[in-house]
């Protein structure tokens, strides 16, 4: 199990703690203990909800794996689950966090390694003054990366989008656009329906049963989270409708192409037919074999088919067919 339990003091210097209940008992208003539990185990779990006095149901719902997003309180403390999406060898890959927080206190459990919480903790470079928030203030600091990275996704999609639209508007492209399209779709409706239904959840914040856990002070925090939300799900949105007008393109040009092609085979076809309608009548009108190289008729029958081929491009060239 990795356990970093990092002590944010304003009084004095942010630094990485043991755990133990010594530290959770003598936790002030000028200090704020994040606690981050990453590939645990039951009974590694079990270790630490004794130490801060977890509940038996709490417990088992975090050991439940793949449910919905939800908001619990249980008295002295409140629970938050949430999804998030990892993508690991290319592929996305749905990861559950859970919260756990008090007025000083925050613990947030994953088993597998999540970016948004690794990205936040790389940006707190020196002593900081994080110690002066509580732990729902601290909360939404950190479901404000968790958004983040929803928008970050949406972004990769877009320039997939944009290099798809690029490639599928040159004259001829040796990529299965088709099969990336589906791909992308894929993902498009994989984001959708994971991060949909934390609206729920980050709606609940915002309500006073929430609020009477956390102070006056957090409840513009969570309200500007609450917005973000529907700003990142308005963002999926609008990249689905990019990905549909890409394939929408990407049909056109495939139609248009087609009809070039047949186009081209429609013109093969009419230029031929009077050439064996030609060669038909000069062979019925021979009596006996004959030296092709000595006979007249075979070569005016030659120039008129080139006559005719000459005349037929022409003509298509100057109506624009081609």
């Amino acid at each position: 199990m990795s356990v970093r339990s990092i002590l944010y003091d304003v009084k004095g210097t942010d630094r990485k703690v043991d755990l133990s209940t010594q530290i959770v008992a003598e936790l002030n208003e000028s200090q704020l203990l994040w606690i981050d539990l990453s590939e645990y185990s039951d009974d590694e779990l079990n270790e630490v909800a004794v130490l801060l006095g977890l509940k038996r149901e709490s417990l088992y719902t975090i050991m439940q794996q793949e449910h919905r997003p939800r908001l619990d309180h249980y008295g002295a403390y409140s629970q938050l689950n949430i999804n998030t999406i990892e993508e690991v060898a290319g592929k996305y890959k749905l990861v559950e966090v859970d919260f756990i927080l008090s007025a000083n206190l925050i613990v947030t459990l994953h088993h597998q390694p999540v970016a948004f919480l690794h990205s936040f903790d790389q940006r707190v470079k020196a002593d900081s003054d994080l110690g002066i928030l509580d732990a729902p203030a601290f909360l939404a600091v950190l479901l404000d990366w968790h958004v983040t990275t929803y928008f970050r996704l949406v972004e990769d999609l877009e320039r997939a989008v944009d290099k798809i639209d690029a490639h599928a508007l040159r004259p001829r492209h040796t990529r299965d656009l088709l099969t990336e399209l589906a791909r992308l779709r894929q993902r498009v409706g994989f984001i959708r329906r994971v991060l949909t239904p934390h609206r729920e959840v980050y709606a609940a914040m915002s309500r006073p049963d929430f609020l009477a856990v956390a102070n006056s002070a957090s409840t513009a925090h969570f309200r500007i989270l609450a917005d973000r939300l529907t700003r990142a799900i308005e963002a999926v949105e609008n990249a689905r409708e990019l990905l549909v007008g890409s394939y929408d393109m990407f049909t056109t040009q495939t139609t248009l192409r087609t009809n070039e092609v047949i186009k081209v085979l429609t013109l093969s076809s009419f230029i031929w037919f009077p050439a064996s309608v030609i060669v038909g009548i000069a062979a019925m009108l021979l009596k006996s074999p004959v030296d092709p190289a000595t006979t007249p008729g075979f070569w005016a029958m030659i120039g008129l088919i080139i006559v005719i081929f000459v005349l037929t491009l022409s003509v298509a060239r100057w109506r624009r067919w081609i």
